[in-house]
């Protein structure tokens, strides 16, 4: 272990080195701490049909990120995560990985930034945009707080990709109210092979906006997917997509009103060096969308919008999707391959965080009329949303409806329609009470229901339920309380698509399933950087199908998070 001891030390040293010698720099340490001991057990059917498998585990870790700044002056600053990690268990540094997790540098020079290293990358929701899991979006505290560990393990910040490569930004001030910005970067997602045989694969793009006011901004769009074809390359693939944007907002009577329109296309173009077998593939398609909104001054706010996404619309940084249904979960994963909703937020290793030029397979029971965010092709929907504005100290709502139909119809002439409703609220009853403790409450729903009436008929309905509460029953000691109901039933047919993204084949799946997950626990927050949660999880998940699937899952977990 001393040769990782050195790395460490090297690495502060470099840094404290850097302090000393360099000419007015600022050097500062801050990072994350977790540890988490998870004692789980496994139950149901599916235990009495398997036996011998394991049907009780401990798990855990402990990690420490530790990221230095250094701030030479506002030409230049670098930033580097490096993560110590240790499986709860064992000892003496035993099976401890070191690891430099993010590192990154940038700076201005006059009116021009720049960043080398891990960037984050987004423009609009059609172009390069990491779209979340589909929910409620009323969760309870308890389980946002598993939630918000798996973003953080994954690199998920708002809906950026972290991606590596180089980024500028420059902009001029046009007259007293204009300005014209541009903003470049260029990334590697893919590094050729030792043969050469598969290429590099660079993602570039950028944007372009004129705001001739705060109120109007004209904005275009492009993002470049791309092989650098080499002689002994087999392929050569090449994406294209580009969009023009225009975003108006002005006042009118007692509130604000704002638009925001984007239209554009995509170009998929992929070429074989060695066609004699094989036929090169090009397509192209159009998207286009409108959002109209009004927002009153006292926080109401009402909306609608509408979409249109050809059925060939190919935009992989917009459509690859974060969560993906087909990895093992990693609770007892070798015994129990398939997933069940419980694991979209204790389970870290089955989130995406690379782009992805296939359209990826999806489970239809948790989204499926936007499945790959809203770039998923194919798709024509309208919507309408009641909202109240997030600056409302003692609630907040959202009600929103969508309704979507198929472009073509996949598996016949008939089209596919989708209906999907989502509400839900949160009350901060110590605002309404006048007291100093947190009290909450909160509640939300999503339904949605896909059916097709003709030829290849679909009906399949699923639901998501959504309660909780956090209760400070002392100071900075919470009792958390958290309720998850999803059910899903019918019938629809999984799309197969072949390597160029075009429909293949059509799978038959008939569904009906329900699961209820409860939670509760103590959380006692420390500071506002640190916290212990303390909980006990049950999952009782039913196959009505085929019974030998239904299980039941519990789980106490220890929950310790420190920030500085």
């Amino acid at each position: 272990m001393n040769y990782k001891k050195s790395i460490l030390y090297a690495a502060l040293s470099l840094g404290l080195s850097i302090t000393v010698t360099a000419q007015s720099p600022k050097f500062s340490l801050n990072g994350l701490g977790r540890s988490i001991i998870a004692k789980n057990n496994l139950g149901g059917n599916f235990t009495k049909e398997n036996e011998g498998i394991q049907t009780r585990d401990v798990s855990g870790y402990n990690l420490f990120d530790l990221q230095s700044n250094l701030d030479l002056d506002s030409t230049f600053y670098a930033k580097a995560v490096f993560r110590t990690r240790s499986p709860f268990g064992t000892s003496f540094g035993s099976q401890t990985t070191f690891e430099f997790r993010q590192f990154k540098m940038g700076g201005k020079v006059g009116g021009l930034k720049y960043e080398f290293g891990d960037i984050r990358l987004e423009l609009t929701p059609f172009t390069l945009f990491n779209s979340d899991v589909a929910s409620t979006g009323y969760e309870s505290e308890i389980f946002k707080g598993r939630r918000d560990i798996i973003e953080y393990e994954n690199f998920n910040f708002g809906n950026t990709w972290l991606l590596q490569g180089a980024s500028s930004q420059y902009s001029w001030n046009i007259g007293k109210a204009s300005e014209l910005g541009i903003y470049a970067f260029t990334t590697r997602t893919v590094s050729t092979n030792s043969l050469q045989t598969v290429p590099d694969r660079l993602l570039s793009g950028g944007r372009v906006q004129y705001a001739f006011s705060s109120n109007v901004k004209l904005g275009v769009n492009s993002v470049s997917l791309y092989d650098v074809v080499t002689n002994s390359s087999e392929f050569d693939y090449n994406n294209n997509v580009v969009t023009g944007d225009l975003k108006y907002k002005r006042a009118l009577g007692s509130g604000e009103f704002s638009m925001n329109i984007e239209a554009g296309g995509s170009f998929y173009f992929y070429e074989y060096n060695d066609n004699v077998n094989d036929v090169d593939t090009s397509y192209k398609d159009l998207t286009m969308a409108l959002d109209l909104a009004y927002k009153l001054k006292s926080g109401l706010k009402f909306g609608i919008d509408a979409k249109r996404v050809g059925a060939v619309f190919a935009s992989p940084t917009a459509q690859t999707r974060r969560f993906n249904p087909l990895m093992a979960p990693s609770l007892f994963g070798k015994d129990r391959t398939s997933q069940v909703y419980y694991d979209q937020f204790i389970n870290e290793d089955i989130y995406n965080s690379g782009i992805d030029i296939n359209l990826m397979t999806y489970a239809n029971i948790f989204n499926n009329i936007n499945p790959y965010g809203a770039a998923t092709p194919n798709r024509f929907v309208v919507g309408a949303t009641f909202a109240t504005d997030t600056s409302v100290s003692n609630y907040g709502a959202n009600v929103r409806f969508d309704y979507g139909s198929e472009i073509i119809g996949e598996g016949g002439d008939a089209k596919r329609t989708f209906i999907v409703v989502t509400a839900g609220g949160v009350l901060h009853l110590s605002n309404l009470l006048n007291v100093d403790r947190l009290i909450d409450l909160n509640a939300g729903v999503r339904y949605e229901n896909t059916s097709r009436s003709e030829g290849a008929i679909v009906d399949l309905t699923s639901m998501l339920v959504d309660f909780g509460a956090s209760v400070e029953v002392a100071k900075k000691l919470d009792l958390q309380v958290g309720l998850k109901y999803f059910s899903a039933k019918g019938n629809e047919f999984i799309t197969q698509r072949d390597g160029f993204n075009l429909v293949s084949g059509f799978q038959e799946l008939d569904v009906d399933v329900n699961e209820v997950v409860f939670s509760g626990g103590i959380r006692i927050r420390f500071s506002k950087k640190q916290s212990f949660s303390l909980n006990y999880n049950n999952m009782q998940f039913s196959d009505n199908i085929t019974s030998t699937e239904s299980l039941n899952l519990g789980q106490l977990f220890f929950g310790y998070v420190g920030k500085f």
